[in-house]
């Protein structure tokens, strides 16, 4: 009964903080031009932050490709995983994802599927790591012609990292 009327008081408590504190509690408006090409896989707790950036890009000529799906697809437990998807209109994307603080987890194992008109399905995975983005060597079956030059380009500063990679996708 105590842990009952425990509850109550604290609900009344914290809607009355929220309806009174005079913060806006909306969510705040994002353009729709760069909102629907960023994948968000943070975790709730402080952690250091990564941030993979890159361009969709034809294989053989280097041409940014627009009007494509990506799929990004993450296992963080057994009961719920998390699959988010992005369309982009303008060739580019961006996955932000971050680790705890106390480094428990080394790498998070995302799995990516991009779908784009007149191009082979991409499937394959990439390695989030404090330390930057690592892809996996299913790349070059994928993609033969794929050059080491255009793996993951990392730079860490502090608990934060810019990573810069392009997918390279090949014609049907």
């Amino acid at each position: 009964m105590e842990r009952r009327n425990f509850v109550k008081r604290l609900s009344v408590f914290t809607t009355g903080t929220i309806a009174l504190s005079g913060s806006n509690l909306y969510a705040s408006e994002i353009k729709k031009e760069t909102a629907n090409t960023i994948i968000d896989l943070s975790p709730l707790s402080p952690t250091d932050t990564i941030i993979l950036k890159g361009n969709f890009i034809d294989a053989s000529t280097l041409a940014p490709i627009k009007n494509v799906k990506m799929i990004a697809k993450v296992k963080r437990n057994r009961f719920f995983p998390l699959n988010e998807s992005v369309t982009s209109n303008d060739s580019t994307y961006q996955i932000q994802s971050g680790f705890s603080l106390n480094k428990n987890k080394l790498n998070e194992k995302v799995n990516i599927e991009i779908i784009a008109d007149g191009y082979k399905t991409y499937n394959s995975t990439i390695y989030l790591t404090a330390k930057g983005c690592d892809i996996h060597s299913e790349e070059w079956n994928y993609n033969p012609n794929f050059k080491t030059e255009f793996c993951p380009k990392n730079i860490n500063v502090d608990n934060k990292t810019l990573s810069t990679f392009n997918f390279h996708l090949v014609r049907n």
